[in-house]
């Protein structure tokens, strides 16, 4: 089963809150939060009030189905029309942009911190970058940015240049709202689509790639894009994201597929791997980090659940919290359930190589050790 843990503060120990399973039960505990009525008296129309079903769905409680709750995951959002079970995903060959509203963007900051809308922080941003070692005179490419909360802590603890990209257009306007350090002649922000990037050859120190590739068609052809931007000689390439496999025919994944903001692809590590050698970089470390980013998303999920206890939410907000809600507790499930896997990949492209790299070429990967406690090298 997918588990929630949250903290009990009066007994300093880690209670476990069961809200998803490998059979579908994540159904059954998402209907008392993500699936709620669309009505906006305090009272929904079973008789239950908007917040029991919110501390019920936290809790692991279920609450009695009236005739007119609603079942499966057939969940529509009301913002403006957009429809997130067609825009999420479900495979499409092109997903519409989520329309991130201001309701939305707050519903992000109260939950990740001001300019995320992903898990993680300063403390995990400025780990992903800790190895990169550039200076304040060199330049980061940023690939993915979002609301911009990485990229100013990145410039405010290291000084160093950002060339960022974004290719949805309200969450690239935000950045300049995201956290308070003046950084404009530092930063550089365009938005565009990915498959459009037009890199300068040999300018960039280091890049960071965050939870995009797994949406790209053509991974490969991304990533040797980005390899030939990197001066050569120690310049690191920072990717995360998701893999699974594309004969997985999982529940637990179909769930994941169809709340996807874009149509997401299949990969594996080994072809991974394989890309990354062929763009001329050595991978160094691959860590598996699906059991932290399941432990980051719960504990940002159990501060804000305990922040808004006792507070009024607004019709609009109650409507982001269905969906982030469903969101982010599909994304647990299946990495629970093992069918998807959270990755950290640091590679460096060496001095001028000609040809693709390959295992020989004293490349080094570690992977954080599995379960059973085997680590695996190369």
């Amino acid at each position: 089963q997918c588990q929630f843990r949250i903290l009990d503060e009066t007994e300093s120990r880690r209670q476990t809150i069961v809200v998803a399973g490998a059979e579908g039960k994540w159904r059954r505990c998402i209907l008392e939060f993500a699936l709620l009525k669309k009505d906006t008296s305090e009272e929904t129309a079973d008789g239950v009030t908007v917040k029991d079903r919110l501390r019920a769905w936290w809790n692991g409680d279920d609450l009695a189905a009236g005739p007119n709750s609603p079942g499966g995951n057939g969940r529509k959002s009301d913002r403006g029309g957009y429809d997130a079970a067609d825009a999420y995903g479900s495979g499409a060959s092109v997903a519409a942009d989520r329309p991130w509203s201001e309701t939305c963007r707050q519903l992000a900051r109260e939950i990740w911190n001001h300019g995320f809308v992903l898990p993680g922080g300063t403390e995990y941003i400025e780990k992903l970058v800790s190895g990169c070692s550039f200076t304040a005179a060199e330049t980061l490419l940023e690939i993915g940015v979002e609301m911009g909360g990485g990229t100013r802590i990145i410039i405010g603890k290291f000084g160093n240049y950002v060339t960022a990209y974004e290719r949805n257009s309200i969450l690239a306007a935000a950045m300049r709202h995201a956290v308070t350090y003046d950084i404009d002649d530092k930063l550089v922000v365009t938005t565009l689509p990915f498959e459009d990037l037009d890199l300068k050859p040999k300018y960039f120190r280091a890049a960071l790639v965050r939870e995009t590739l797994y949406t790209r068609e053509d991974k490969a052809g991304l990533i040797s894009k980005i390899s030939v931007s990197l001066k050569p000689g120690a310049s690191h390439l920072v990717m995360t994201g998701f893999l699974f496999g594309a004969d997985d025919e999982s529940e637990d994944l179909a769930a994941w597929k169809a709340v996807e903001e874009h149509a997401v692809r299949p990969w594996t590590e080994a072809e991974f791997i394989k890309a990354i050698e062929r763009a001329g970089v050595q991978p160094r470390n691959i860590d598996d980090e699906s059991d932290d980013y399941c432990a980051m998303v719960v504990d940002a999920w159990s501060e804000y659940m305990k922040s808004i206890d006792g507070t009024d939410l607004s019709p609009e907000m109650v409507r982001e919290l269905e969906c982030e809600g469903e969101f982010w507790a599909r994304r647990v499930a299946a990495l629970k359930a093992g069918v998807l896997r959270c990755y950290r990949i640091v590679g460096v492209r060496p001095v001028d190589h000609s040809g693709p790299l390959t295992s020989g070429d004293d490349a080094l990967m570690v992977r954080r050790p599995s379960q059973s406690g085997q680590e695996n090298q190369r």
